[in-house]
């Protein structure tokens, strides 16, 4: 057996080192064919690791015929037996590739959810990696669905939960939650209100915005910490122009920070708010704010949908609703019990559901 694993469009990305360290442990050895990835931090930790790493450059998924054929040809020579795809330009290239060079088994992972404006091209290009795939992994409950929808016969969908490393959540480093506290909030303002994500509209950062506006009019020294590219996204400069009429002071834009897992300690409030049950296909931050134990405002899209429990676990607002995610910051900011028994029950669920182990073995019965 002999597993490539061709991956797109990632720059650093601990879930993947993870992942091809213990299949090397349990005597998986994976290659790597890495697309627009060039010099990257994942490409970096591959070869300082010792892996076999190629990699391609891409454009427009309708002109990437000499990239198929050179990752084609990549494949025969390295005798690759399992094929397994992660990302848009390494589904579309990989799978076309792998059905060329003969690769009996081409496994993709579903990471997108239904978007809020499906185009014809996307219905097309679902339909073709629906067909061209061996097995397909969904990564929730809500992703098998979707492919269900879309007529993928359930023979060819597994269900493969995202792996965390939990115990690394749990354990901070406390010289590195300084540096973070010190570098997002040198003023130590409190509470501060925390969200990781792309500026897209599907993820409702817009009602978070609004909910914040209250906010700061009973707490003034209230700070949101925004994560994730601010010039990305179909809904950036909506996001932008609703920024500038907070404060400065009360407000901090971030692109990136490296260090997931002791970045929640900066949070007294997490949320992740979501408009819809379908959007968001896993959402590996819910895992993580509860993993963190970070008291947490959700909407129940992606894999929520399977354990978030309003009052257990985190507490449950309503799509789109500012009104009812402020108040459920209220809640959280004014009872020290309450936080304390949502964080309890959080991280025993996911401790109970996503470890990275439990993953691995899962992945490894698929190849064999």
């Amino acid at each position: 057996m002999k597993v490539c694993y061709i991956i797109s469009d990632i720059d650093k990305a601990v879930f993947f080192e993870n992942t091809a360290l213990e299949l090397r442990n349990i005597g998986i050895e994976c290659s790597f064919i890495l697309i627009n990835c060039t010099n990257k931090t994942l490409h970096n930790f591959l070869i300082q690791n010792q892996f076999v790493v190629s990699t391609l450059e891409a454009g427009s998924l309708l002109k990437v015929r000499k990239q198929i054929f050179r990752c084609k040809k990549i494949l025969k020579e390295q005798r690759i037996t399992h094929v397994h795809c992660h990302l848009a330009h390494a589904n579309w290239i990989g799978l076309w590739a792998s059905k060329l060079a003969c690769v009996k088994n081409r496994i993709f992972t579903r990471h997108s959810g239904a978007p809020l404006r499906l185009s014809w091209k996307e219905k097309i290009i679902d339909k073709v990696q629906n067909y061209l795939a061996t097995k397909i992994v969904s990564i929730s409950l809500n992703i098998d669905d979707l492919l269900a929808s879309q007529g993928v016969d359930p023979n060819k969908r597994v269900l493969i939960h995202h792996g965390f490393d939990l115990a690394r959540f749990a354990c901070h480093d406390e010289e590195e939650v300084d540096r973070i506290c010190s570098t997002y909030n040198p003023n130590i303002f409190s509470p501060v209100i925390g969200v990781i994500a792309r500026r897209f509209e599907w993820k409702g950062i817009h009602y978070t915005i609004q909910a914040f506006s209250r906010l700061i009019k009973i707490h003034p020294n209230a700070l949101l910490c925004l994560f994730g590219d601010p010039n990305s996204g179909d809904f950036a400069n909506v996001l932008k122009a609703m920024l500038t009429e907070l404060p400065s002071k009360n407000v901090q834009v971030v692109s990136f920070e490296k260090n997931v897992f002791d970045l929640y300690c900066l949070f007294d409030v997490y949320i992740h708010v979501p408009i819809n049950p379908n959007c968001e296909a896993f959402g590996q931050t819910y895992v993580e704010a509860l993993a963190s134990k970070v008291p947490s405002v959700f909407t129940l899209s992606g894999v929520a949908r399977e354990f978030i429990e309003d009052g257990k676990n985190a507490l449950v607002v309503p799509f789109e609703n500012s009104d009812a995610i402020y108040n459920a910051i209220i809640k959280l900011v004014e009872s020290e019990e309450l936080c304390l028994k949502i964080i309890s029950k959080g991280y025993s669920d996911v401790l109970r559901l996503f470890s990275f182990s439990e993953y691995i073995q899962k992945l490894a019965n698929l190849y064999k």
